[in-house]
């Protein structure tokens, strides 16, 4: 049987000292050591070879380990994203794209759940976004979503397959 290991005076003194060093110091509970991590490629198919720029973004659960490309070039090689969740909530969020501010813009939104394994997009005329009504939209998708917009002609598409979302806007 294994005996009790108890601390020497000395010791403990040390670890006392050490203890009130670090209060005030970064609560380790509120910081999760480990994060989820939602992987996002955006692929800009725009048929006039514009290229979209970021106009909104909305963050239910954590955050983008870096900003979300400012720009999203026509016709090139997808822009990468990488969302971070605490466990066990995970990544959730969304991000809007136009191309261009006049009243006929387009917009593209994508919003995501690495948790749920959710994906929704729309693709409309550039306008505010109602992100409460994006969360409920995302939480009835599924892991495929596909949107036209009969009046722009926008096009979004996206998948989620483990821990990736594959996200195409075209027109």
């Amino acid at each position: 049987m294994a005996s009790a290991q108890v601390l020497n005076g000395e010791e403990q003194a040390i670890f006392d000292e050490l203890i009130s060093a670090t209060l005030g110091k970064a609560d380790v509970n509120s910081e999760p050591i480990i994060r989820l991590v939602t992987l996002g490629f955006i692929k800009n198919y725009h048929k006039d070879k514009l290229a979209l720029q970021i106009i909104d973004q909305h963050d239910w659960s954590g955050e983008p380990a870096k900003p979300y490309p400012q720009v999203i070039p026509a016709q090139v090689d997808p822009v990468e994203f990488r969302h971070l969740g605490p466990v066990p909530q995970g990544s959730k969020a969304g991000v809007v794209y136009a191309d261009g501010t006049d009243s006929t813009a387009r917009k593209w939104l994508v919003a995501f759940d690495g948790q749920a394994k959710k994906v929704y997009v729309e693709a409309g005329p550039i306008g505010p976004v109602d992100w409460n009504v994006i969360e409920v939209k995302l939480d009835a998708s599924e892991d495929v979503s596909k949107y036209q917009d009969p009046i722009l002609g926008g096009k979004a598409a996206a998948t989620f397959k483990g821990y990736r979302v594959a996200v195409l806007f075209s027109n």
